[in-house]
């Protein structure tokens, strides 16, 4: 078996340390920044998506806004209002009937016909005719109720936030949209929708009616989203908490990243039209993207500071972009080993001696004696 050839180690050592580690973080410099690329795609279309599904939920909400006032100006139900605060308020008798409508749960004999007026029977007609809307009452501008689509919980309305919030303090009134929250009782997420009714002939508030309404197609975008097996939609509010998640049902719960939520939407503060997106750990200690999309209706209606979160793995973003991974690393890897082959050829050639060790010096001294003793 023939001796293996000589290796200058120091120059096989010395390209070996030079050659790989620029090749190692020239790769890893290329990986990451075409992960980084790859996610900043992702959160935009993310962004866009949140986007799209926050004005959907805006528009739905101002349709049913416009909905609710049309129906507080029919004559039925104006007229009602009115009719109805024409009577003298008298808190002590008003207390008596409450108290009566909800331990009978029913009207008691005095308002026994006031689910039969030509008003509840307009409005149990509209409620009727759409199934979104839970339940429809209407008030006079004491807070007495003169008609409903459906038996109420209690008779006297004017102690309840919606009720002062539409009236706002009797001038001209302001419409008002509650937060969306869930009915337990028929199982579905609802709002309240408060509009001032003014009087036939003047533009005086006479009353005003509240409109209970199914949250079912103003969650669909929500509720019916799919990203890949990871992707989720959150309607939340501005302080973290969940307003409606597919994923969970849980009364006032808190969405994975609120604290980091709160930071960027503060930051974002200065400038509204910028896109909001970031990565957090989940409790199941996964990394996930998350872009946000503010809702405009906190403009017109302060108290709803809504926001959509959609949230997808950062595994699963980075997905497609795996097959290339693994290219660029055999690559790498056919690299390192040519570079491992040159760096091999070159010690060797360099360790090979100048003279070829079976070469005897005697026999050239020799000879070249021999050459001048025939020149003489």
């Amino acid at each position: 078996m023939p001796p293996l050839p000589p290796i200058n180690r120091r120059v096989l050592t010395v390209l070996l340390i030079v050659a790989v580690p620029i090749l190692a973080i020239g790769t890893r410099y290329i990986v990451a920044a075409g992960q980084a690329r790859v996610l900043e795609a992702e959160s935009i279309q993310l962004t866009q998506i949140a986007e799209y599904i926050a004005g959907s939920a805006d528009a739905y909400i101002f349709r049913r806004i416009v909905d609710a006032a049309v129906i507080a100006r029919s004559l039925e139900v104006r007229r009602a209002a009115l009719d109805g605060g024409r009577q003298a308020f008298d808190q002590p008798a008003t207390e008596r009937l409450d108290a009566e409508w909800q331990r009978d749960r029913r009207p008691p004999p005095a308002l026994a016909g006031l689910l039969s007026t030509p008003a509840s029977r307009f409005v149990t007609d509209v409620a009727k005719q759409d199934p979104l809307y839970r339940e429809i009452l209407v008030t006079d501008r004491h807070g007495r109720l003169v008609a409903a689509s459906h038996f109420t919980t209690d008779y006297f309305q004017g102690d309840e936030g919606w009720w002062t919030q539409a009236l706002d303090g009797g001038g001209r009134g302001r419409i008002f949209v509650g937060d969306v929250k869930r009915d337990e009782s028929a199982g579905v997420y609802a709002f309240d929708i408060a509009v001032p009714i003014m009087s036939p002939d003047s533009d005086e508030i006479v009353g005003v009616m509240k409109i209970v309404a199914s949250s079912q197609e103003l969650l669909a975008g929500i509720g019916g989203l799919q990203l890949g097996s990871s992707g989720q939609a959150v309607l939340l509010r501005e302080d973290g908490s969940i307003v409606y998640s597919r994923q969970t049902q849980e009364p006032g719960g808190r969405f994975f990243a609120a604290d980091m939520l709160r930071e960027r939407l503060a930051a974002a503060t200065s400038d509204p039209e910028a896109r909001i997106y970031f990565t957090a750990p989940a409790g199941d200690q996964t990394e996930r993207v998350v872009a946000v999309a503010r809702s405009q209706l906190h403009r017109s209606f302060p108290n709803l500071t809504w926001v959509v979160a959609v949230s997808m793995a950062e595994s699963e973003l980075l997905q497609p972009l795996q097959p290339l991974v693994w290219s660029i690393l055999a690559v790498v890897a056919m690299t390192a080993i040519a570079v491992l082959g040159v760096a091999l050829w070159a010690s060797m050639r360099l360790a090979r001696p100048a003279i070829e060790p079976a070469l005897d010096m005697h026999l050239v001294e020799h000879a070249k004696l021999h050459r001048i003793d025939e020149a003489e």
